[in-house]
């Protein structure tokens, strides 16, 4: 009897609060099925195949919560507290972090709208914050080999102790400003060896804009990582000397109501291969392709009305090289490119649910440059099929 005395009580009190704060609970559950086929075109490795069950490969399984309070004089204050999680399996997208995709607390007026917290960049697409979806119909879901935003254009990711500021609405445009103070970082002998806004940890800056008006939609960023110098025994993979890095990314989309056109283009500098979607290991010992490079790369995608549901379809292109601050004899002529075509087809059974489906095919060639390592031409070929249900 006194343990459920207590539970009412407590659910009474969150219900008081509830009311006062506009407290809302939300999620996403996305689980489906995954076929590749891959081949990496190394000596002694065999193209291998892969049927799995997946979670979030349309859109990341979550549950969050969010709420405002009406402060008076125009004012509002806010927070949001999103979990991510593998529906396939239950367990923690981040083990270390439970709120992992985004936990903010902003005030909002007239001024426009702060926040402050863990956020994604502007230029990506996890978090409130995130708006380069906008450039492909594709979003910045389907897993790391379709043709969306992610795997053709390099996004921001997301930080700690990040500032972040919106304008308010100028006639359809909007101003957007980052700032990521780094975050506390320990190397495997649970030695700190990234203090947060020092130069010890990675900062991350950014200022955008976008422009929405009727069937258009415009987005433009640039951005920057202030990557971290500070050097010290616990900490001696720190290159004093490290260029940042810079993105440049303009896009968005048109609705002709009989297609919905999507388009993007980027230039980048200095930026980790392992950025780049799809192509982590490139960099390894095994492979030893440069660890930054430059480049560009140029996306288009459409979303097709038919029986009920859309077609979705896509293309792009990436062309990339060593970057400057490259000095390995070989290495620094390092090249990759990259082709990706997919479609697919997402179908509504309820304003909530849906079910989607996606053929998608990735092409690399990295040209290494020096003659004792071989040009591969790894490919991945991928289907998927899925469920997802909002609440």
């Amino acid at each position: 009897m006194k343990k459920t005395l207590a539970a009412v009580a407590v659910l009474g009190a969150f219900a008081g609060s509830a009311f006062a704060a506009d407290v809302q609970l939300y999620g996403i559950v996305d689980t489906g099925l995954q076929y590749l086929n891959a081949d990496v075109d190394r000596v002694g490795f065999d193209s291998e195949s892969k049927f799995s069950m997946e979670s979030g490969m349309q859109s990341g399984s979550r549950f969050g919560f969010k709420g405002t309070e009406d402060l008076g004089n125009g004012l509002t204050v806010g927070f949001i507290l999103e979990n991510q999680f593998n529906s396939d399996d239950g367990s923690l997208k981040n083990e270390d972090s439970f709120f992992h995709r985004e936990a903010s607390l902003f005030l909002e007026g007239g001024f426009g709208k702060v926040a402050f917290g863990r956020m994604g960049s502007i230029n990506g697409g996890v978090s409130s914050w995130g708006k380069y979806g906008v450039i492909s119909a594709f979003g910045t879901s389907w897993g790391n080999y379709s043709a969306q935003a992610g795997n053709w254009a390099v996004g921001g990711g997301q930080w700690d102790n990040m500032i972040a500021y919106e304008t308010p609405n100028f006639a359809g445009f909007k101003v957007f400003a980052q700032y990521g103070m780094g975050n506390k970082v320990e190397n495997d002998a649970e030695e700190l060896v990234g203090v947060e806004n020092e130069s010890s940890s990675d900062r991350y800056y950014s200022i955008g804009a976008s422009y929405a008006n009727g069937p258009l939609n415009l987005y433009f960023a640039v951005d920057s990582v202030n990557y971290a110098t500070y050097t010290s025994t616990a900490n001696a993979d720190i290159d004093p000397d490290a260029d940042d890095s810079l993105t440049v990314t303009l896009g968005g989309n048109y609705d002709f109501e009989v297609v919905k056109l999507f388009a993007g283009a980027q230039y980048f500098d200095e930026v980790k291969l392992s950025k780049i979607n799809g192509a982590v290991n490139y960099s390894n010992a095994a492979n030893g392709f440069a660890s930054k490079i430059k480049g560009w790369s140029l996306g288009v995608s459409g979303s097709i009305p038919v029986a009920g549901g859309n077609v979705l379809v896509g293309a792009a292109y990436l062309d990339a090289e060593a970057a400057d601050s490259i000095e390995t004899a070989g290495t620094k002529d390092d090249e990759l490119s990259r082709w990706i075509v997919s479609a697919g087809y997402d179908y509504p059974l309820s304003k909530r649910t849906n079910v989607y489906g996606v053929l998608t095919y990735n092409q690399d060639s990295l040209d290494y440059g020096t003659a004792t390592k071989e040009d591969t031409d790894p490919y991945v070929f991928g289907v998927m099929i899925g469920l997802r249900h909002k609440f």
